[in-house]
């Protein structure tokens, strides 16, 4: 059996053939596709052949079961991993793109998967992101492409803007760098139009639950509160996420383009508003205004509080929009950044609502009330701090408040005790902190108030410290520079920022102080309170905000699709005529290549024919794969993206797979896609994935398979040896495909193994009849099989399938019809072997597309196939009788079959089983029938083994008689096997002492 030459021999006639190829019809479509594969790795390890092997089993069963099916492949080319890659070979792009495009081509074709390779398609190719562009153009005229100046997310090492998705947890999604903010032109899609329709809409896909929750929680829907503040007699209603911080509220600020703001400026104030609203008329969009310093002007005006009746006064200012909630914000300066910096400029009150609370609350934790001690030496200008010996740690002196000491008494003993120097307490730095945190010098968890606290010395000299404090700490002065980038634990420098008034708002979670009947409330908790009594009130209600952000599409990169926009001083930013292609002779080593080619910058404005210059960035390379999946339903259409007709044969997707990891990037910006093209009546559905399955890694060596990890095992090293069919039916049959697994080599032997039994059937006598058993065993392996492979349980498709193929070997001569079903099976898991068998049993069509067998439910015999595995059994115990009893060569065995009354027993049985398993219960309720009296010391000793061990109940129970009948009938059967006499009776006319231990489908054995 030489499985390569095989495979070789196969996938030339099915190329020759076309027989994948698909066409509209009048057959009911079924469209397979795996996620967009990067081509910038030219190999192909177990883990990329799982993956593939995965969705072409679906795809061939699915053709074979009489869809119309769609499977194509191509590749997401554009983009960083092939700009980088190139990079390191000292290649362009284009080169290096197309050289692994064609390397892998190569490597999936020995996959032998059935994809339509007609319709293959590469983002890099100008026929495909020339249709990127005219969406570009299509978004933006429909207002959901759109430009600003923004924060945001960008890596060092890969040079590149990153969308909020791929920053997820403040690592790049690539190289997992830290990501740093850094402001930019950029292009976004306003994605945020759609997210209660991305929310609303899951519900309508057969998605994992775990996609769906990943998803769900990205797109963040939220309750925020609305909260009527009043002025001059009025009431404003007031947007905020934080109504936990209400009692902070100290000032309100109103947008400086608020349409109303002169109705609350009072004369004394108009002309410094007069001016203050003309200095802000330059600035028109929301990032402009937060790059700004904040600035603002008094309106003359106050805000009650609803909550506790305080005046605040009402400022306007440059920093907030008059387009946000009702254009005004409650300012709370102690607990939000911005209002921090507004207050001090303008010296407005800063009152703490929210004590900071610092790491998480453990169970068990000790209770400590502490002192920082601040102590600063003007002569120098230095602070104290101590350093642990052991630990390494910096920080002020930190001690606990004995019981009647105050704060500032225990900062005096404590800085004396640790450091020897003597101090008198000035005063508190701000109210207490909560933290919690484990104490490595204690190895306990603690929880403490702390309280930091200002001293001056009152000795420049120290006293002699304790030898046992010596030890612990060594005392440093430091510069407060110097101090607050070495002092360990944030939460010990609070002090200190507070004396050097370089303190920040905290913005934190925490517990509530200065808040009325809320006080000691957890701010998570008190969002929810405060708001269900502003509503009792009806001085409030929740609002609904949702977390997604719009999406980033604007990367300074080269290798990408560029943007379709044209920048003219006159027209503004106007689409460019499309296709605008990539230049290939650029500067490489420039930071944005495009912008340092002039002939690609500058060029004339479409519409006023002045100078103008091109966009410079390119799009992110999900771009590229938020609509291919439309491509290939018409790949070769020059005219338009696609035909609506073809799209709506094939659309939407039925099967799709991929990996969990996209669930917030490529899934999401996928379905916007879809659902911004419905909306512009280009399709007529509005969800791209019917169904989502997620495959598992492939693991070796107990990490991810990868190239850097050197664990890869690569498709050739298995093929080479054992040929693909092999490696594909090993890797279906590990695990059920969304699991992860460890690869073993010695798998792969046994699965060669397999298939070496599967090829030697085709050697056996070829017959038409087919009896009932064998037809029962082939039905009920198409039955399992067919459910199985539906719902991607391959692991236990291969079961089904082995077992069947076990059967089939203990048959002298095989039936045709059984025989071919099992090509018909196995051929999506091993198509070249299928095809190959499939010719030698005398077919004339290809296996790919022949039909997939139908399964009778009438023609499962459960009661024949229970008595062929119950002679199976019996021959096996027969032979670990003889075993045991070392006897080679028995001269007669007895099988001595169970008591009468038994089968009458395990039938009742069965059923108390099903209604419970209290053995008192059953015990009571099969006693009750007078025929099993006599037998109740027996049965007292059966019940429990049968209710601890299910398997001793048959699935199938006979008669005595038809038991007794089976055995006989297969006596010679049996005689052959073991060259003895044989010798059946039933237990009650036996006189062997092991009679009773017989059991219905279970006989005694006596062999002599």
């Amino acid at each position: 059996m030489d499985l390569n030459a095989i495979a070789k021999k196969w996938q030339s006639a099915w190329e020759e053939a076309g027989i994948f190829h698909a066409t509209e019809g009048k057959k009911k479509k079924y469209y397979v596709l795996e996620m967009y594969p990067y081509p910038s790795a030219s190999f192909l390890h177990m883990g990329h052949v799982r993956n593939y092997t995965i969705g072409d089993v679906y795809a061939r069963c699915k053709r074979m079961q009489g869809h119309n099916v769609l499977y194509p492949m191509g590749y997401d080319s554009f983009g960083l991993p092939a700009e980088t890659a190139a990079k390191k070979e000292g290649i362009h792009p284009l080169d290096y793109t197309e050289k692994a495009i064609k390397k892998i081509i190569a490597y999936q074709k020995a996959l032998g998967n059935s994809y339509d390779w007609e319709r293959m398609l590469a983002s890099h190719d100008p026929e495909y992101y020339q249709w990127n562009q005219y969406f570009f153009i299509k978004l933006f005229e429909k207002g959901l492409a759109y430009r600003k100046k923004a924060p945001v997310n960008w890596c060092p090492n890969c040079e590149s803007v990153l969308a909020n998705e791929e920053a997820e947890g403040g690592k790049c999604w690539r190289c997992e760098t830290d990501v740093v903010k850094k402001d930019l032109e950029q292009w976004f899609f306003k994605i945020t139009d759609y997210a209660e329709r991305l929310l609303a809409d899951l519900e309508k896909i057969e998605w994992p639950e775990k996609i769906k929750t990943m998803q769900k929680n990205w797109i963040g829907k939220s309750h925020g509160t609305e909260i009527l503040f009043e002025i001059n007699k009025e009431q404003w209603p007031i947007f905020t996420t934080r109504p936990d911080t209400i009692y902070g509220v100290t000032f309100m600020v109103i947008s400086a383009h608020h349409p109303r703001l002169m109705e609350l400026t009072t004369a004394e104030h108009k002309k410094d508003m007069e001016a203050f609203v003309k200095k802000c008329q330059k600035v028109k969009t929301q990032e402009e205004i937060e790059s700004l310093d904040k600035d603002g002007v008094f309106t003359g005006s106050y805000a009650i509080n609803p909550v506790n009746g305080e005046k605040v006064p009402v400022w306007a200012g440059n920093f907030v929009l008059a387009d946000y909630g009702s254009g005004m914000v409650m300012a709370v300066p102690a607990h939000d950044q911005r209002d921090f910096e507004f207050a001090k400029k303008y010296k407005i009150p800063i009152k703490e609502v929210i004590m900071p609370v610092f790491g998480e609350a453990h169970k068990n934790e000790e209770f400590r009330k502490t002192i920082s001690a601040v102590v600063h030496r003007k002569k120098d200008n230095t602070f104290l701090m101590i350093q642990w010996k052991e630990f390494g740690w910096i920080s002020p002196v930190i001690g606990g408040i004995d019981q009647g000491e105050d704060a500032g008494k225990a900062a005096e003993r404590e800085v004396l005790e640790e450091t020897g120097y003597k101090t008198q307490f000035i005063k508190k730095l701000g109210g207490e902190t909560e933290q919690h945190f484990f104490a490595d010098n204690k190895k306990v968890w603690r929880m403490r108030l702390d309280q930091a606290v200002l001293l001056e010395l009152t000795d420049d000299k120290p006293v002699t410290l304790d030898k046992e404090e010596a030890k612990k700490h060594e005392v440093i002065w430091m510069s407060a520079e110097e101090a607050l980038k070495k002092i360990t634990h944030e939460y010990n420098a609070f002090g200190l920022l507070q004396y050097l008034g370089k303190e920040r708002a905290y913005t934190e979670e925490g517990t509530l102080i200065n808040s009325g009947e809320f006080n000691g409330t957890k701010s998570t908790d008190a969002i929810a309170e405060i708001t269900k009594y502003l509503a009792q009130k009806k001085l409030g209600k929740k609002v609904i905000q949702y977390k997604i952000k719009d999406w980033l599409i604007s990367r300074q990169r080269y290798w990408g699709t560029p943007i379709p926009m044209i920048h003219c001083q006159k027209c503004g930013v106007v689409p460019s005529a499309i296709p605008v292609l990539l230049p290939k002779n650029v500067d490489l080593k420039a930071k944005n290549p495009l912008k340092e080619h002039k002939e690609f910058v500058n060029v004339a404005c479409p519409k006023c024919k002045g100078p103008a210059q091109r966009e410079t960035d390119t799009m992110g390379g999900f771009m590229d794969s938020s609509w291919y999946f439309l491509r290939y339903c018409d790949n070769k259409n020059k005219k338009e993206p696609f035909s609506k007709a073809k799209v709506k044969y094939w659309m939407p997707v039925d099967q799709y797979i991929g990996g969990a990891e996209h669930a917030v990037m490529h899934l999401i910006y996928a379905r916007f896609f879809v659902k911004a093209l419905h909306d512009m009546k280009l399709i007529d559905f509005d969800e791209p994935f019917a169904k989502l399955f997620n495959q598992g890694i492939v693991y070796k060596d107990g990490a991810k398979m990868s190239k850097s990890k050197g664990n890869v095992v690569y498709q050739t090293d298995i093929s080479d040896t054992y040929g693909i069919d092999t490696a594909r039916f090993f890797l279906m049959s590990v695990a059920t495909p969304d699991k992860v697994i460890e690869w073993r080599d010695d798998g792969v032997e046994g699965s060669y193994r397999f298939l070496s039994r599967v090829y030697a059937l085709s050697d056996k006598k070829l017959i038409a009849k087919i009896d009932t058993l064998t037809q029962s065993k082939m039905h009920r392996t198409i039955k399992g099989v067919t459910e199985t492979i539906d719902t991607f349980e391959y692991n236990k498709t291969t079961i089904a399938i082995t077992e069947f193929v076990n059967y089939l070997q203990t048959l002298e001569e095989l039936p045709k019809e059984a025989f071919t079903t099992l090509l018909l099976l196995i051929a999506p898991f091993t198509p070249h072997l299928a095809e190959e068998l499939w010719e030698k049993a005398g077919q004339k069509t290809f296996i790919s597309l022949a039909s997939w067998p139908s399964f009778d439910e009438k023609k499962i015999d459960a009661k024949a196939e229970f008595i062929e595995e119950t002679i199976t059994n019996l021959t096996l115990d027969m032979r670990k009788v003889l075993e045991f009893a070392k006897i080679e060569q028995p001269k007669t065995i007895k099988i001595i079959i169970s008591a009468s009354w038994k089968y009458d027993f395990y039938r009742l049985l069965k059923k108390e089983i099903e209604k419970t398993r209290d053995m008192k219960l059953i015990l009571q309720a099969v006693m009750a029938k007078q025929e099993f009296k006599q037998y109740g010391e027996d049965i007292a000793k059966l019940l429990p083994l049968i209710l601890k061990d299910n398997t001793k109940l048959p699935s199938v129970i006979l008669s005595q008689k038809e038991e007794l009948q089976n055995l006989q009938k297969v006596s010679e059967r049996i005689k052959g096997i073991f060259k003895a006499d044989i010798r059946i009776e039933a237990a009650e006319k036996s006189t062997e002492a092991k009679a009773k231990n017989a059991s219905p489908s279970k006989p005694a054995i006596v062999v002599t």
